[in-house]
């Protein structure tokens, strides 16, 4: 942070700004546009330009109001801080989130990664998730064999653990390969992408709360 004499309801003060561009991250002086004093909310923005001749992006500084006279400002306060995330979280449920936390939070962490286009790191952040869920839904099934599922390869996992529920072993072992791939030098299917990798673990997420929810309902129901 900097000082800086800017101009507000035509009255000149000396405030302190940021030293970098929010846009480039670039140590800046930054060209004061315009500003907007906003009576009600007893705050005012104001617009700048970074200096930066690759960059010159605009962005907004928005400031409390400490004291005000009839009609211009007295003072001002603190720095509004500003979080330009428009991340929507995906929807987890609760019985998955009970069920696997660390699945959980490392889907969204993968989400997140995707959605700023970290794709090199997003793809390996969600074969991990998928493992989390798969080896605590086994867990959840087998509570007598926790350590060995823990310990044991995904592949082995699911050939000794879901060997019972055909089509979920399928389901899962596709889901495995393709989640493989994003960690590969080499890329085996050209064609398929994270969308489909999230699709498959959604679906097998479908499968978990089914039962969850049957053993639930049997329980309330009996």
């Amino acid at each position: 942070m900097h000082f800086k004499t800017i101009r507000a309801s035509n009255s000149n003060y000396t405030i302190e700004i940021p030293d970098t561009c929010p846009h480039c991250g670039k140590n800046m002086e930054s060209e004061q546009i315009n500003d907007v004093y906003d009576r009600v909310a007893k705050t005012v923005a104001l617009i700048f330009r970074c200096s930066i001749n690759d960059c010159h992006k605009y962005f907004i500084l928005e400031y409390s109001v400490n004291k005000t006279t009839v009609d211009t400002i007295a003072s001002f306060g603190q720095l509004i801080q500003y979080s330009y995330n428009g991340f929507q979280e995906p929807a987890i449920s609760e019985n998955i989130k009970n069920l696997s936390p660390v699945f959980s939070e490392t889907f969204v962490e993968a989400s997140i990664a995707e959605a700023k286009k970290l794709t090199n790191i997003s793809g390996i952040a969600y074969r991990k998730a998928f493992e989390f869920l798969v080896k605590d839904f086994a867990s959840y099934q087998n509570q007598e064999k926790i350590e060995e599922i823990r310990t044991n390869s995904l592949n082995n996992v699911i050939d000794m653990f879901y060997k019972d529920m055909p089509m979920i072993k399928d389901l899962l072992h596709i889901t495995r390969r393709i989640g493989n791939d994003e960690t590969h030098y080499y890329r085996e299917f050209t064609d398929i992408d994270i969308k489909d990798l999230k699709k498959l673990i959604y679906n097998f997420s479908l499968y978990i709360n089914m039962i969850l929810d049957i053993k639930e309902f049997s329980q309330k129901t009996n």
